[in-house]
Parts: C-alpha cells; structure tokens; sequence
C-alpha cells in the first residue's frame, strides 16, 4: 500500500511539494490505482466529448397497404305507391283508357262470393302467385259489390272494403302494377281488373 497526493494541492506552488491530503491505496487493485490517478482529470478546454451514438436501425421502405375496395352501397328502392282501383293506379293511359272500354279480355278470373275474410284473402294470394308464374297479364277478380243498408245507409261488403288493403301486401304487391274497377260487361263496382308483372 502506498500514499497518494489527492486533491489540488498535491501539484507544485512556489517552492516544495505541499500536500493537503493523502489517500491509502491498494496497490494490488489495479481499478482503485486508476481511479486513483484519474481523480483530478479535467477535459482540456476547447474540446468536447464525443459521444458515440449507436447505429439507427436502417428502415426500409413501408410497405404498401393494398387499396381496400371500396363498397358501394345500392340505392335503396323507393316503396311502390299504394294501388288504388279508383284511380287507376300504376297503368299507363292506353291501358287504362282499354279497361275502362272494356276492351281488354281477363286471362283469368276469381271469384270471392262465400268466403270468410281470412279464406277470401289467401286465396286471392294464391290466385296472384299462380297467375304471376302462369304468365297471365290481366285478371279479374270478383268481390262482389255487397251493398247492405246500415244505420239508414248503404255500406259496401266487407270483401270488397278489404280488398285494395289486400291487394297492397308486401307479397301480392310486388307481383302487380295495376288495379282498376272492371266495366259493367265484367262486372262493374263489383269486380276488379289486376295488372300482373312478368315474372323475373
């Protein structure tokens, strides 16, 4: 073990070595000799420190996210205008003008005289589907005008009062276009002409 000058005062001033303070050192640890010596070690003015920064990982290009498609999403259809036989809903004017003259011959029809109202609407949607996928283009259904006094008055039956309600389902709607009271030689207030759509 040995002494060793530590501090400011162990350099030179004036004349003599003066020491303001020793340290024990063990000479067998070479990291406590290093230290050590390396105590009083300043930077020399002008110089700066460099610090070396590790290498940045090199990044490649990113990849390209593929374009995703883009959905587009379809109109949503407009509901069908509610068919109604007095008006003559959804016929066009010929068609309608040979109705009215009743020159267009049913390829088939339908008779409701009888019926409940439960048994009077299946049917007629049985009746629809199976003209539909028939081919047929005008059919005429018989409702009846069933005209009896209520209250003093006169008050249609009520096959023919649900009928325009029946004819405006989801399912019977989409398989017609058209509805318009048939002429006197058909029937008149008391049966219908029902325009069928071609089957797709």
């Amino acid at each position: 073990m040995r002494l060793v000058a530590s501090g400011p005062g162990s350099g030179k001033r004036g004349v003599g070595l003066c020491y303001k303070r020793a340290m024990a050192i063990d000479e067998d640890d070479p990291a406590a000799l290093f230290h050590a010596a390396m105590k009083d070690a300043r930077p020399l003015k002008g110089r700066r420190s460099r610090t070396t920064k590790p290498p940045s990982a090199t990044r490649g290009p990113m990849p390209r996210t593929p374009a995703t498609a883009r959905r587009v999403t379809p109109a949503a259809k407009s509901p069908a205008p509610p068919l109604d036989p007095t008006s003559a809903t959804g016929l066009d004017r010929a068609t309608a003008d040979k109705l009215r003259r009743g020159r267009l011959e049913p390829d088939a029809r339908l008779d409701l005289h009888g019926l409940t109202l439960a048994q009077a609407e299946r049917t007629l949607a049985r009746f629809l589907e199976r003209a539909q996928s028939t081919g047929c283009r005008v059919v005429l259904v018989i409702t009846g005008k069933g005209l009896r006094e209520l209250d003093g008055r006169m008050s249609e039956g009520r096959i023919r009062a649900e009928f325009p309600h029946w004819l405006n389902r989801p399912e019977n709607r989409t398989r017609i276009y058209g509805v318009r009271t048939a002429h006197v030689r058909h029937g008149g207030g008391g049966a219908f002409y029902v325009m069928i759509r071609r089957p797709r």
